[in-house]
């Protein structure tokens, strides 16, 4: 430990809802605010010390003035916290977290909230000056202005350029879905997972898109939704989703002053940009820059979390870097669970963080690769 450490003390998030499903009734600032309130009643004495908020946010049509603010007014914080909204596409959540530890490092603050919310099921239809009907989600999510291709589309041009067949691709689909239902069905997400009180209903508790019933022959009937002669389906592509997740993040002095046990030390995180086309395929490189910036190894690292746009960018990830079947996504991803934009990289480490504790595990890393050709990863330590 030393002064400048920075550590995650608490993560939570919401069960993940398939747009316009469970969780439609509740805008992105309202999701936010419920998972802020559930960090602060777990742990109260850190309400009137926060000293900023930072969340994450893709698709921010609709959302209104500063989202981030929103959600804060919206919950048991005071409305007198400063918050602001950042967007770097799927690593929108991730880049909220590193903003909040370069706060803290540099003595601004000892305690931030950073996280990320999205609801796909909100976002809406934009009308541009010629009249024309444009689909947000679309527009500002999924279509890379760069490339001027959508980002399923560019994942195409991976699976073709480097043979990653149909097949492969809906075994690591399936993989996916049968590892998040075990874990839904063990309990692996009850200490991540903040129940939302939905109307009309018991307590929506558990991410609800893991599919028990899927199989190989089910999801080779699904047609190529890209190409005719494609290999990328909705089978093995995650879905927009709804969700939001929260991390509490504090420097060595609050931990210490407080007596704190946190649950992991952030040990460093890099951020690079690339070739939008190339997105998939060279993003790789920011774990390989991460581990050399830690000054640690490829097989010292534990548990790794990748977020899983396309099963196709996960299979490239896992097969160039040789990471071992057990320690990459051990409770699925988002082909599994969902894909709201804005939190893909965040809800992957709050998973992270909470797997290596319950594993009893020591170093992770998540990584998320994301439009207009950009890439984050982030390395943790767990507080055993």
């Amino acid at each position: 430990m030393n002064e400048n450490s920075v550590y995650i003390f608490d993560c939570l998030r919401t069960p993940i809802g398939s747009a316009n499903k469970s969780l439609k009734e509740f805008k992105a600032s309202e999701l936010a605010a419920s998972v802020i309130d559930a960090l602060l009643k777990r742990n109260p004495t850190s309400q009137e010390s926060i000293a900023e908020v930072i969340l994450g946010n893709t698709v921010s049509a609709g959302t209104g003035q500063n989202l981030a603010r929103h959600a804060v007014s919206l919950s048991n914080l005071s409305l007198k916290t400063p918050a602001y909204v950042v967007n770097n596409v799927c690593g929108s959540g991730l880049q909220a977290v590193i903003l909040a530890a370069q706060k803290i490092k540099t003595q601004e603050a000892d305690i931030v909230i950073a996280g990320a919310t999205e609801s796909a099921t909100h976002n809406p239809t934009l009308l541009n000056r010629n009249k024309e009907e444009q689909d947000s989600l679309q527009q500002d999510g999924l279509f890379c202005s760069l490339a001027q291709k959508s980002m399923g589309e560019i994942c195409e041009d991976l699976a073709k350029n480097k043979n990653i067949s149909r097949q492969k691709q809906d075994t690591y689909a399936l993989e996916s879905h049968q590892r998040a239902c075990a874990a839904r069905k063990k309990g692996d997400f009850k200490n991540e997972i903040v129940p939302m009180s939905v109307t009309g209903s018991k307590n929506f508790s558990e991410d609800e898109r893991p599919r028990e019933k899927t199989s190989l022959e089910k999801l080779a009937r699904l047609p190529c939704a890209f190409h005719d002669e494609g290999s990328i389906t909705a089978g093995n592509a995650s879905s927009a989703a709804d969700g939001a997740c929260a991390f509490l993040i504090a420097s060595q002095k609050y931990v210490e002053r407080n007596k704190i046990v946190p649950l992991a030390k952030i040990l460093g995180y890099v951020s690079m940009a690339f070739e939008p086309s190339r997105v998939f395929e060279d993003g790789i490189e920011v774990i390989i820059k991460c581990l050399n910036a830690i000054g640690l190894k490829m097989e010292e690292i534990d548990l790794f979390e990748v977020t899983e746009a396309f099963a196709a960018q996960a299979v490239f990830t896992q097969e160039q870097l040789t990471i071992p079947k057990d320690k990459m996504n051990i409770f699925g991803g988002d082909v599994a669970l969902g894909h709201p934009l804005g939190i893909a990289g965040a809800r992957a480490l709050v998973t992270l963080v909470h797997a290596l504790k319950n594993r009893k595990k020591n170093k992770g890393i998540v990584y998320t690769p994301f439009g207009a050709g950009g890439a984050i990863a982030l390395a943790v330590e767990s507080v055993l």
